[in-house]
C-alpha cells in the first residue's frame, strides 16, 4: 500500500487548497413521466486541488516520484484528508473502532466546552490499561494525537501511538494533552492509544487524530473516516516549476472514491 507523500515538517498539503464532495444518483423514468431518483452510494468522490509553492527538491521529488509509480491516472493510493480527525467515534468510546479492555467508561459528564459530552474513563484493575483505535495511516506519516483530560487529583496519563508514548501531566483543569511525530516505520496501520494507570480515573473529551505535527480545533465523528484507500492522479500530466535555485511551484489535483 502507498500514501501520498507528506512535504515540510509533516503535512499533506499547504493552504490554500480546495475539497470538493460530490454524490450521483441513478434516474429512472417511467412510461407515465413519474421520476424515480435513487443515491448510488459507490458513485461518490471527493476532489482535491492541491498548490504546492517553495517545494524543495527533495518534496518535489517525492511528489513526481508517486506520480510516476502511478502511471499518472493508472494507479491508486491512499490520500489523508488534510482537514479531518482521522478517529471515528471520538464522543462514543464504547463505540465500534475502539478498544477498551478492561476499562470502565461512562458517557455524560461536563466537557471543556460546557456541554455533556465527556466521558469518565476508569481502571479498576492492579495494571496499566489502554484505551485504543488502530487507522490505516502510514507509520512513516507525521501524526498527532491529541485530548482533553482532567482528574480529580494531580496526575499523569500517556499517549501512545506504535511504540512512541509520552507521559503528560493532567490536574482539575482541562488541558490539551498530545503525542506527536511518527510511527513504525513501513507500517500502514498506526495505533493510537490513551493509557491510565492502576486504579487512575480521568474525564476524558476531544480525542483527535491529524496528520500534521500541532492539533487544531477539535471536530466530533460519528464514524472513522478521512482516509481514502482508492485516491488517483485526476491528470495525466504533472508539472512541476522551478521557481529559483533548489524551489518548485506544483498544482495537483486528485480524485477518491468515497
Amino acid at each position: 500500500m502507498s500514501f501520498y507523500p507528506q512535504i515540510g515538517s509533516g503535512v499533506v498539503t499547504q493552504f490554500p487548497f480546495q475539497r470538493q464532495r460530490q454524490w450521483r444518483a441513478i434516474t429512472t423514468q417511467l412510461e407515465s413521466g413519474e421520476l424515480i431518483s435513487l443515491p448510488d452510494a459507490a458513485g461518490g468522490q471527493m476532489t482535491w486541488s492541491l498548490q504546492y509553492r517553495d517545494l524543495t527538491t527533495a518534496e518535489a521529488q517525492a511528489v513526481s516520484g508517486m506520480f510516476s509509480a502511478s502511471q499518472g491516472q493508472f494507479g491508486s493510493f491512499t490520500f489523508i484528508d488534510p482537514l479531518a480527525n482521522l478517529l471515528g467515534w471520538s464522543e462514543n468510546l464504547a463505540g465500534a473502532g475502539w478498544q477498551a479492555n478492561e476499562l470502565s467508561i461512562s458517557s455524560g459528564a461536563s466537557d471543556p466546552l460546557g456541554t455533556q459530552r465527556a466521558s469518565t474513563v476508569s481502571n479498576p484493575t492492579a495494571g496499566s490499561l489502554q484505551l485504543t483505535q488502530t487507522l490505516g495511516i502510514s507509520g512513516d506519516y507525521v501524526a498527532c494525537f491529541s485530548a482533553y483530560v482532567r482528574a480529580s487529583a494531580a496526575a499523569t496519563v500517556t499517549m501512545h501511538r506504535d511504540g512512541q508514548q509520552t507521559a503528560a501531566a493532567v490536574g482539575p483543569n482541562w488541558a490539551r494533552v498530545l503525542i506527536s511525530g511518527t510511527g513504525t516505520a513501513g507500517a500502514v496501520q498506526s495505533t493510537f492509544s490513551l493509557i491510565l494507570a492502576a486504579g487512575q480515573s480521568v474525564n476524558v473529551f476531544g480525542l483527535q487524530v491529524e496528520a500534521q505535527p500541532w492539533p487544531s480545533v477539535y471536530k466530533p465523528t460519528s464514524a472513522a473516516a478521512g482516509i481514502y484507500e482508492e485516491t488517483y492522479f485526476a491528470d495525466d500530466e504533472l508539472t512541476i516549476t522551478s521557481t529559483s535555485l533548489g524551489f518548485s511551484r506544483a498544482s495537483v489535483n486528485l480524485i477518491s472514491r468515497i
